[in-house]
Order: structure tokens, then C-alpha cells, then sequence
């Protein structure tokens, strides 16, 4: 019930807003006829008034006419497609005809009647399209094709003033006039029945098309007086104001039905890259698991390694299996708790020196870092791989508790990471052209320090060659350590 009403409540301020929008339309096309008519003194200049109300009535409409052709293009439609070339040759005729009126007035019942024919014609091409419309038949280009048909009724207007007259006979005025008008009703009531447009918008063309049409039919002569000049150009005047209303209403809500559709859209993709940014990071740590573990597995059938090594290396592999494990098959994930440093770093180191890789490491003595376990032992392995792809096969981690922090730093003794790139190094995606990597590791690593409110950054370069990683971590709180010990 309450949805309901916000709906009919939106729809109420709608219709508000676009009458609004008419009696301002209805102003600027009235503007023209309010200022001559204050001056006019005798009927040819009440005459000149209504024709220059109508001529701007054409114009409104034209611009209408091409505002339903930009909502055409925002919505493309077949059978709308039809009803732009329709609007567009209608609005041609409109202004067409008041122009040649303004500028050479038709004198001569025979004149008057070719210049009513013709405008019955533009009515009968009007239906016609929109006939066509209804049966779906493909349109090429709205506008293309409105302006085309148009220029054969200028061509037709321009033979209205031909001597001698075309017409042989003049065409009883009240005949035309009724047929002028039951073509715009017809038109009207295919407007009306066409659903696939919103009921207010149907209505208000509808209108604007009966209008137009007692426009022309008060204008073909079978009421003679300056009193039909001004009911014209009166009928003109609203019909553009209705259209232009419409038109630009139509428009209106069509892009802002783009805008949100381009807002969930771009939502849509953002979701699909962060999903795959995730899929992408998963599958890295995966690889660098399982070479690890593989590696590991593959000294196990030397003989010549020590009974010591066998178990630390048996161990190494149940520990990247286990990690290995979490990553695939979903879990709760891990509670932040004490991480013993120097457990979590021989695990590492054994994964790293069964790929052939030399890593320099005293262990702290026990220190432990506040952060899930599995985050530790990634951002840690990240940064020995990084070492090892970029500075050679030796690398060095030290291990530093002060205070309520606990720094450990990867060096590494390769070229170093160039000035220029080191502003866009933890950026996500973002490596060197030679570099072997996807540009994946590093970003990974910061979002997983920073997760248990630590940092990791670049140190700055100095005389000795490589570079210098740093992570730092809260500690652990004493008694987390006692029980990491205990443990």
C-alpha cells in the first residue's frame, strides 16, 4: 500500500512538473503574438500576429521533433522509429506552411484549396508512416527519412504560388476541412493505442495532433475572418507547447533511466574485477604454495639429508598443505591471535631453500606478532619470492621487537627497484615490462599487513645494492607470547 502511494505520488508530481514545463513552452511560443497584438490597431496586423505566433508554434515543434529523435536514440524502438519520421514531417508542414503564409500571403480560393490539399497530404503521410510503424517494417534512419519526405512538401508548398493556379477548380473549403481533421483524429487514435509509450505522453501527443490538425483545417478557408487567424494560431501555440513538454519529458526520464542503468552496470563490473582480482590473488598464493610444498617433497627422497632436515621438511609440507587447504575449501576464516615468528619463518625457509634459494635468518628467540597465521605466513612468502625473482637466488630477513611493534625486513641483494617506479610498486596489477610477475605479490601483501594494522613499505636506497622491505606488526601482549611458548 505505502509503495504504491510513493509510486502514484512520484507519477502526480511528474504530471505537475511536465504541465509546468508546457505553460512555459506555451509563454515562449505566446511571447511573439502577445507583443503584436499590443500594438495591433487593424485586422492585417492581427493578420501578421497570428502568423508569426505560428511560425514560432513551427519551430517549437521542430525542436520537439528532434528532442523525440534524441529519446529515439537513448531507447531505440522499430515502431517508434516510424513516429519520429511522422513527427518530423509534421512539424516540417507546420512550419513550412505558416513560413510561406508569412512571407507571400496565398490570395485565391484555388491557391487556398492546393495549400489545404497539400496539408491533407502531409496528414495522409503521417498515418501512412505510422501505419507502418504498426506492422513493424524496418526504418533506416528516422530523421534521414522525415527530412526527405519533408522536402517534398516544401517542394509542393513552393508550387502553391505558381500562375496560373494548379487547381482548375476550387475544392469545396468544408470538405477539406473535415477530411484535415478526420486524418488528425485518425492519427490521434494510433497514437493513443500505441502502449509501448507512457500514458501521459500518448496523451499529450495526441493532443498536439488534433490541435495541428484544427489548425490547418481553421486555416483552409472555410471560415473566413482574422478571428480564424488567431483560433490557428492559438491551436499552434498549444499544440507546440504540449509537444515540446512532452518531448523534452520523455527525453528527460530516458537518460536518467541510462544514468542508473550505467550506475548498476559500472556497480556490476566492479563487482566482476573484484571477484577476479580475489580469484587472481587466490590463485597466486595457491602457486607459490604448492612450489613450495612440491619442492620440499621432492628433497624428501634424498638420502643424504639429515634425519633433522627430513622432519623440518615434513613439517614445512604439512604446514603449506594445511594452509593450502584453507584456501580451497571454504572456512571460517582465521582469529587474529599470537604468531610466533620464528615457527612461521623456518617453515618458510625450508619451502624457500628446497627451491634452491639461500635465505639468511637467526631466529628472535620467540617473538610473536598479533595477526592471523596464514596472512603472516603470505605477505612473508610474497616478499621472499620478490627477493628471489628480482634480487638473485641470497636474501637476508632480520627481526627487530620494539616496543609495541615488530619489524621484519627482507633484503635482498639484487639490482634495487629503479626511482621511477617505486611510487607504483604496491599498486595492484602494476610491473615492469622484463619483470616475470603479474604485478599481484606486493599489493597483496601491503592489504594483508594493513589488515592487522601494520605497514609495509619500501626502504629508502642506499649505498649497498638491493632493496629493503619492511613489515611492521603490533606485538604480541606478553601473555599471548607465554602461551605461544607454552605451546
Amino acid at each position: 500500500m505505502g509503495r504504491e502511494f510513493v509510486h502514484d505520488k512520484g507519477q502526480t508530481n511528474k504530471i505537475i512538473e511536465s504541465w509546468q514545463e508546457g505553460l512555459l513552452a506555451a509563454g515562449l511560443a505566446g511571447a511573439p503574438v502577445v507583443v503584436v497584438l499590443s500594438t495591433a490597431r487593424d485586422s492585417q496586423r492581427v493578420h501578421s500576429a497570428a502568423l508569426i505566433a505560428s511560425v514560432v508554434a513551427g519551430v517549437l515543434l521542430l525542436l520537439a521533433a528532434l528532442l523525440l529523435y534524441f529519446h529515439w536514440l537513448t531507447t531505440p524502438s522499430r515502431r517508434h522509429s516510424w513516429t519520429v519520421t511522422a513527427a518530423v514531417v509534421m512539424s516540417v508542414q507546420v512550419l513550412v506552411s505558416t513560413s510561406h503564409d508569412l512571407a507571400e500571403p496565398i490570395s485565391g480560393s484555388r491557391n487556398l484549396a492546393m495549400s489545404s490539399a497539400i496539408d491533407l497530404l502531409a496528414a495522409v503521410l503521417v498515418l501512412v508512416l505510422l501505419l507502418l510503424g504498426w506492422r513493424a517494417v524496418r526504418n533506416p534512419q528516422p530523421l534521414l527519412l522525415g527530412i526527405g519526405l519533408a522536402i517534398g512538401l516544401m517542394f509542393l508548398h513552393a508550387l502553391v504560388h505558381v500562375e496560373p493556379p494548379l487547381v482548375v477548380s476550387a475544392t469545396p473549403a468544408w470538405g477539406l476541412a473535415a477530411a484535415i481533421v478526420a486524418g488528425h483524429l485518425a492519427i490521434a487514435g494510433l497514437v493513443l493505442h500505441d502502449h509501448n509509450q507512457i500514458a501521459w505522453a500518448r496523451h499529450r501527443l495526441a493532443s498536439t495532433v488534433l490541435l495541428i490538425g484544427i489548425a490547418h483545417a481553421v486555416r483552409s478557408g472555410a471560415v473566413e475572418g482574422w478571428a480564424t487567424d488567431l483560433a490557428a494560431a492559438t491551436a499552434l501555440v498549444g499544440a507546440a507547447a504540449l509537444w515540446a513538454s512532452a518531448s523534452f519529458f520523455l527525453l528527460r526520464d530516458a537518460l536518467a533511466t541510462q544514468h542508473r542503468r550505467a550506475i548498476v552496470l559500472e556497480g556490476s563490473l566492479l563487482e566482476i574485477e573484484t571477484n577476479l582480482r580475489g580469484s587472481r590473488e587466490q590463485l597466486h598464493e595457491i602457486r607459490s604454495t604448492v612450489a613450495g610444498a612440491a619442492s620440499a617433497a621432492r628433497l624428501l627422497d634424498d638420502r643424504a639429508i639429515s634425519p633433522l632436515t627430513h622432519d623440518r621438511l615434513e613439517r614445512a609440507i604439512r604446514t603449506e598443505l594445511d594452509r593450502l587447504e584453507r584456501l580451497v575449501v571454504p572456512q571460517a576464516p582465521q582469529t587474529p591471535g599470537p604468531v610466533d615468528l620464528d615457527s612461521t619463518l623456518d617453515v618458510l625457509l625450508q619451502s624457500q631453500r628446497a627451491q634452491g634459494r639461500t635465505v639468511e635468518w637467526e631466529p628472535s628467540g620467540g617473538t610473536a606478532v598479533h595477526a592471523r597465521p596464514d596472512d603472516v605466513a603470505e605477505a612473508l612468502g610474497i616478499l621472499l619470492d620478490n627477493a628471489a625473482t628480482h634480487g638473485g637466488t641470497a636474501s637476508r630477513v632480520s627481526v627487530t621487537a620494539e616496543q609495541d611493534l615488530v619489524e621484519i625486513a627482507v633484503i635482498d641483494a639484487g639490482p634495487g627497484v629503479p626511482l621511477e617506479a617505486r611510487d607504483g610498486i604496491f599498486d595492484w596489477g602494476v610491473h615492469r615490462s622484463d619483470s616475470p610477475g603479474q604485478g599481484i605479490g606486493l599489493s597483496v601483501a601491503r592489504r594483508l599487513v594493513s589488515e592487522h594494522g601494520g605497514t609495509l613499505t619500501l626502504a629508502e636506497p642506499d649505498e649497498a645494492p638491493g632493496s629493503s622491505f619492511i613489515i611492521r606488526l603490533p606485538a604480541a601482549r606478553r601473555s599471548e607470547e607465554a602461551d605461544v611458548r607454552g605451546a
